[in-house]
């Protein structure tokens, strides 16, 4: 029976052939065996899977060409479930299950069921996925790929056409906009950050959400799809409700600066905001205090109010530099000697009527500028109110031993302190003298009660640095020098004299800056002769030696500002200092005051921490002078 169908199909077929139209009615006819026939007929190339069988029932009623004959014969592949997937020579024939896993030979022009990727352009693929799965075939394969916005499908071409049209309509350019919403208890900061990481912003995505925040009217800005927009601004209403139960108090620990000075300035700020909103609701006032002991700063405020406060402490907590200030206070005296008489000569005499004008300030100069030919006249740099670098600021350690050198130099002082930046520090060395201001009498005028003010006496340096642009130092300089003068007949009470200079100056970091010019006179008459002899009425002349001398004594300050911008540079003043006194301390045969085992200064080798000749016991020059 099989082979009498087989015969009769073939026999109808080909006559059917010859007249270029058909008429086919299959009854119970074996698949393998229409696929051979239309193979025949279409000249087309069929691979058959093995599991591939059935019986064909087919009822025509009318003519069919090729064409028609090929599109009947998939319709046939598809009742039975199985499909044809054809490349440029060979069409495969195989169950349908079997299209996700199977590809085909050549994406032609021409294939039935294909594997295509279509590009998404406005909206995201994958919110198109479940609007479009029902329309994919029971055995097609659907998916999207987010990186790329697209969609990868298998199916039959004709169902890919239907998806493409489907798609084009769903697929149209969304109207974005912007919002503001405005937070009144949360944190702009902080809801941002929680935000994004319930939202993270996909690589690919598109019309993704964006963020910015405005922190000073704690505002976020938000961009995005009409729904996009709703879902954050929900989130963001409940967000701003949790953090409104939990209050609006901030403590803020300071790291440099001082709670208790920054306070007026953040609360005369925060009213000037106030007075500026005439009508501001009341969870624009600020309640800002200071505590003393953590220095730390409670803020209760809102949070738009919070964060511009929190802003002007970040600026204004900032760690300071701190300046070295060494100085030299100096004191050079030159005699006019007029000798007046006859100075009897010993065996080590010396000369007779002897004139001796000194020249120390010339002299200092020749050393600091290299030039011996410095006249008397050019004072450089000891003008009262003038300043001058000298040697570009690194002759102090000739300074000094200029000063040493001469007779007529009296260092008074080398005074050596470190201060903040923009703060005063102050030198005193002296005494406190009383001194009376006023006597009470009683009412006998008899036993006076007297009130005395004590008062310093000595030495007093006042300096006030300010770092500017550029490493240069504005330095207020406050100098003052006091002494007790001898008493004289007719005083009622001591006498002082006193010698000052108050300035502002300008210098470069670690340079030399002198100041000077304060001279005083001092006469001193003296008388000497023979015994008996001197003692002669006229003749008495004749034995005795009397001399009056005028003592010009001027004061000059020598300033080396130092600034120490962070701890290393601290370390090596330190460092220097150490070296100083343990150079010292082996001079004198004492035991070093540093134990280096328990100290780490920077530039100090535990091993050899000498790197120069110690100077001597009575070298007068400062540390920061004899070890640069």
């Amino acid at each position: 029976m099989k082979k009498n169908t087989s015969l009769l199909l073939a026999f109808f077929l080909l006559v059917s052939l010859s007249a270029h139209s058909l008429t086919l009615n299959l009854k119970n006819t074996d698949l393998v065996t229409l696929i051979n026939t239309v193979s025949k007929i279409t000249g087309k190339n069929f691979i058959i899977d093995s599991k591939v069988k059935g019986k064909v029932n087919v009822v025509s009623a009318r003519d069919i060409d090729d064409k028609e004959l090929y599109q009947l014969f998939l319709s046939i592949l598809q009742v039975h479930g199985y499909v044809a997937v054809e490349g440029d020579q060979y069409t495969k024939i195989l169950p349908a299950r079997m299209i996700k896993t199977v590809s085909p030979l050549s994406a032609g022009v021409t294939d039935l069921v294909i594997t295509t990727t279509l590009k998404i352009n406005h909206v995201q693929a994958s919110q198109l996925v479940p609007v479009l799965r029902p329309i994919i075939s029971k055995n097609g394969h659907f998916a999207a790929y987010t990186p790329a916005n697209s969609i990868v499908v298998t199916d039959t071409k004709s169902n890919i056409a239907r998806l493409k049209r489907i798609i084009s309509e769903l697929d149209k350019e969304i109207d974005e906009d912007y919002e503001i919403i405005t937070l009144k208890n949360a944190s702009v900061d902080t809801v941002s950050k929680i935000i994004k990481t319930l939202m993270p912003s996909k690589k690919g995505a598109v019309n993704p959400l964006t963020l910015a925040v405005d922190r000073r009217s704690n505002q976020l800005i938000v961009g995005g799809s009409v729904s996009q927009r709703l879902k954050l601004r929900f989130l963001v209403t409940e967000l701003d409700k949790y953090q409104a139960k939990h209050g609006d108090t901030s403590v803020i620990y300071l790291k440099y600066s001082d709670a208790k000075k920054i306070l007026p300035i953040l609360q005369n700020i925060t009213k000037q905001q106030g007075d500026r909103k005439n009508a501001a609701p009341s969870n624009q006032t600020a309640n800002i205090q200071a505590d003393e002991v953590t220095n730390a700063i409670i803020i209760t405020a809102s949070v738009s109010v919070t964060n511009n406060v929190k802003s002007i402490i970040e600026q204004l907590d900032i760690r300071r530099a701190q300046v070295l200030i060494e100085a030299v206070i100096v004191e050079i005296s030159s005699s006019n000697s007029q000798e007046l008489g006859i100075q009897w000569l010993s065996k080590n005499g010396s000369s007779f009527g002897l004139l001796d004008f000194s020249g120390q300030i010339p002299a200092i100069l020749s050393v600091l500028t290299g030039d011996s030919t410095v006249p008397t006249s050019e004072k450089q740099g000891f003008t009262y109110g003038h300043t001058n670098t000298v040697n570009g600021g690194n002759g102090m350690t000739v300074v000094l031993n200029a000063l040493n050198s001469l007779g007529g130099a009296n260092i008074l002082s080398t005074p050596s302190i470190v201060t903040l930046d923009n703060e005063e520090a102050m030198i005193m060395v002296g005494q406190e003298v009383p001194f009376i201001t006023s006597t009470e009498y009683n009412s006998n005028n008899a036993n006076p009660f007297q009130n005395y003010e004590r008062k310093n006496v000595g030495l007093t340096l006042r300096v006030k640095p300010q770092i500017n642009e550029g490493d240069t130092i504005k330095l207020d300089i406050e100098q003052e020098i006091s002494s007790l003068l001898p008493s004289t007949s007719g005083a009622a009470d001591l006498i002082t004299s006193k010698r000052e200079i108050k300035t502002s100056v300008m210098v470069d970091n670690n340079k030399i800056l002198v100041l000077g010019g304060l001279i005083d006179d001092v006469w001193r008459d003296s008388k000497s002769s023979l015994p008996l002899l001197g003692d002669i009425p006229i003749l008495g002349e004749l034995f005795s030696y009397s001399t009056t001398a005028k003592e010009k004594r001027n004061l000059l300050i020598f300033i080396h500002p130092t600034i120490l911008k962070d701890q290393a540079i601290a370390d090596s003043v330190s460092a220097q200092k150490y070296k100083f006194l343990h150079a010292q301390s082996l001079t004198q045969g004492a035991q070093d005051l540093v134990d280096l085992n328990k100290v780490n200064l920077y530039g100090v080798d535990k091993n050899n921490p000498i790197l120069k000749q110690a100077p001597s016991s009575q070298d007068k020059t400062p540390p920061w002078m004899s070890y640069n």
